[in-house]
């Protein structure tokens, strides 16, 4: 079931604000956390892929909005983990998942996750990530294009730093980098 913008806004507020009100008090509660962002991801990309260029971007900027970084922890605070980190981490996961089960979805909301990061965590990691899921996609016997082109298109045209690509533009040129990144990344053996 499709969640209503409204309800995956503050859903999504709600999760991202969690690291930053207090410190998690174990392994166990962040890993709890992470869990329940994987779990929400999990069953509402679509709504994403469904909703229009204002609410995406709307969703877009909830991340930006939210996002508290090491520079914004004054003394006595606790140190945060910005929830960049944990979107940039389910894109891993989203890529071991594809790696593993073949299955097209993992695509998908991978990209999606690359949509709604925006650049925010890290362009070079973006682009090796996308190299990843492209390849591995390949790899499997599935075409990867039309995703590729689906998430670009409903991606950002905006880059989010000067004198960077927007995400549309990088995911719409992977397809002509992938290979090459892919190749560079395994001879230093950063990935299998």
């Amino acid at each position: 079931m499709i969640l209503n913008l409204s309800t995956y806004k503050s859903q999504l507020i709600e999760l991202e604000s969690r690291p930053n009100k207090s410190a998690f008090d174990s392994t166990i509660s962040r890993h709890n956390f992470e869990n329940s962002i994987y779990e929400f991801f999990d069953r509402n990309y679509e709504t994403y892929l469904g909703a229009t260029v204002d609410e995406r971007k709307e969703i877009r900027q909830i991340i930006k909005n939210h996002d508290r970084d090491e520079k914004d922890v004054h003394e006595g605070d606790h140190q945060p983990v910005p929830f960049r980190y944990f979107l940039n981490w389910y894109v891993i996961r989203a890529i071991k998942q594809l790696k593993t089960s073949g299955e097209s979805i993992w695509l998908l909301r991978g990209l999606i996750s690359i949509s709604i990061l925006d650049g925010l965590h890290d362009r070079i990691k973006d682009e090796e990530h996308l190299a990843r899921f492209f390849v591995t996609a390949e790899e499997k016997g599935l075409d990867p294009i039309p995703a590729f082109q689906l998430i670009s298109k409903i991606s950002s045209d905006q880059p989010l730093k000067s004198g960077e690509m927007s995400t549309r533009e990088l995911i719409a040129n992977i397809p002509n980098t992938a290979h090459e990144i892919v190749t560079d990344l395994r001879k230093l053996s950063l990935i299998e």
